[in-house]
């Protein structure tokens, strides 16, 4: 939620410039390794079941979005930042530990 509350508002332009990554309590210089595991550890919190906005496929081991995920009343501004944080993560040259089906991919690709 405070990755949320922190990169939300920003503005495409404010996202393509370079990010300050800093763990509450944990002391170290983002020289990259910071901005890898913040990118990490968000991709994996994105399949918390708490925000109900991503199922297991068939499969087991990718993810789709959850046909639910309205229970949630921001699901639709969740789902948005997610791809700002897919995004971000691109321009950086970050890996995420996401796994989509692939429709998703190819709706990415267009």
């Amino acid at each position: 939620m405070d990755s949320y509350s922190q990169l939300n508002h920003l503005t495409p332009k404010e996202l393509k410039g370079k990010i300050k990554v800093d763990f509450a309590g944990e002391r170290g210089m983002d020289v990259g390794g910071l901005t890898r595991d913040f990118f990490i550890e968000l991709s994996k919190e994105m399949f918390n079941p708490n925000y109900s906005l991503f199922t297991k496929s068939a499969n087991g081991s990718t993810y789709m979005p959850n046909q639910k995920s309205y229970v949630h009343p921001d699901h639709i501004r969740f789902f948005k930042f997610i791809g700002r944080v897919i995004g971000k993560a691109l321009f950086e040259g970050c890996l995420l530990e996401c796994y989509f089906v692939k429709s998703i991919y190819k709706m990415l690709i267009g």
